[in-house]
């Protein structure tokens, strides 16, 4: 029977014995150990390490960009994060005692406070010589909408931690989110953020089989663009929804934050900003591990019960269902995780779709380059009017209004470019803020 394909194509079958897959992870851009250029890139941002409400009477262990750490609350209310091993014969610090005033370590006693100065050594006659001498290795913590951070660079050159304009709108609630813990690079990740070429496979193919989630017009494929920002990158997807354009937005920023609006959007009610979802920051364990954590934005005009919610929030986000469950329909996790420990990246065959995924590449090696030059990267702030605003939104307009054939992909495309390059002029959580308060 003759091959009804065209052109080359025919040619392209059967074709695994050819195939080299053996391609090697590129570690100048995934690798976030202590001394890798991607490790000090890393290190220029906060992490975040734990939710508040895990620090209780008892330390936790904790595990960030390769190394061990752990984080505390000490009775005083303030928040520590050390080294795992005691600087003194390197017991583990997780069986340490809380204290009014830091983290006594259960062995010889040695007394810590949470910047790792030795504030006691039981019986020790050159205390005072002993502990102008050594410290216990000690990070700065930083708490904000329930998650405590880290910074883990110079400490000469602390950052401010960026509280973006999605955060404090009239009437917003944060409330913390659950851990999402990936046996993946960090990479991989952060790269799902600005792929939208995947909504409308992974988010609603599995409506189809029984599970509701995104809404129904995101099966609507959209003209996709992507712009670079001040500090990341942000897609733009635009597509008709009867007699209106809506434009959808998220964004990728510095090394590890991203932010989306609702998913559970329908693009039917012309807007010019809408409200924030789900933040979200990504720990690196280590190359081949990482943790998500969120805050959700709850806002009174919320109708979906929080419960209902937070459970398609997290859906597909963990290996928590059998096995025959997550294959007939996958979620993020599936996708994500099944790349590989580190995706390499020398076996992939990008297309015209993964313009995002190569200008977040970008975005980082850019960012490791800048540390390796002794410069600042992209999305590090060093005060807190240097913080650009977010353009994660929905822009839902009629199409006349937009003065455009909402059926040409062409002029779709364009004005997604140009609303989203306005919209730091006009940023959508400004736009929001001003009806918030009326």
């Amino acid at each position: 029977m003759p091959d009804s394909r065209q052109g080359s194509a025919a040619s392209q079958a059967y074709r695994g014995y050819y195939r080299d897959a053996t391609a090697a992870p590129d570690l100048y851009l995934c690798s976030v150990m202590r001394g890798t250029p991607g490790g000090e890139y890393h290190r220029r941002f906060w992490q975040p390490v734990a939710y508040l409400s895990e620090l209780g009477e008892t330390p936790l262990r904790v595990r960030a960009l390769g190394e061990d750490l752990v984080a505390f609350r000490d009775r005083g209310g303030r928040i520590g994060a050390l080294h795992l091993h005691c600087c003194h014969r390197n017991s583990s610090l997780e069986f340490g005692f809380i204290e009014e005033r830091g983290l006594r370590c259960c062995y010889h006693g040695r007394l810590f406070d949470v910047d790792g100065t030795i504030l006691d050594m039981p019986g020790e006659p050159q205390m005072e010589k002993l502990r102008a001498e050594v410290s216990q290795g000690a990070y700065p913590t930083h708490v904000f909408g329930g998650v405590v951070f880290v910074y883990m660079g110079p400490p000469e050159r602390v950052p401010v931690f960026p509280v973006f304009d999605r955060f404090g709108l009239p009437g917003e609630k944060l409330v913390p989110g659950s851990r999402w813990r990936l046996e993946c690079n960090w990479l991989q990740i952060k790269e799902n953020v600005v792929d939208p070429h995947h909504t409308q496979i992974l988010h609603t193919i599995p409506q189809r089989r029984g599970m509701e989630h995104f809404a129904d017009e995101f099966r609507n494929f959209p003209e996709l663009t992507w712009i670079e920002t001040p500090a990341g990158v942000a897609y733009l997807a635009a597509r008709r929804v009867g007699d209106k354009i809506w434009i959808r937005s998220a964004e990728a920023i510095g090394a590890n934050f991203h932010c989306i609006s609702s998913v559970f959007e329908t693009g039917q009610q012309a807007k010019r900003a809408t409200l924030p979802f789900m933040s979200f920051w990504t720990l690196p364990i280590d190359d081949e591990n990482s943790t998500t954590f969120y805050v959700s934005h709850i806002f009174d005009s919320d109708t979906m019960p929080f419960d209902k919610r937070r459970y398609l929030e997290d859906f597909g986000q963990q290996p928590d269902r059998p096995y025959r469950d997550r294959q007939w329909i996958p979620g993020d996790y599936e996708a994500q995780v099944s790349q590989g420990p580190i995706n390499p990246h020398g076996s992939e065959h990008l297309g015209s779709l993964d313009r995002g995924i190569a200008l977040f590449r970008r975005h980082v090696r850019r960012g490791i380059e800048a540390v390796e030059r002794g410069q600042d990267p992209a999305g590090f702030y060093i005060a807190q009017q240097d913080v650009p605003p977010t353009i994660a939104n929905d822009y839902v307009i009629p199409a006349a209004e937009a003065g455009i054939d909402p059926d040409d992909a062409a002029a779709l495309r364009a004005y997604a470019e140009r609303i989203g390059r306005q919209y730091y002029d006009a940023p959508p959580m400004a736009i929001l803020a001003r009806e918030l308060s009326v």
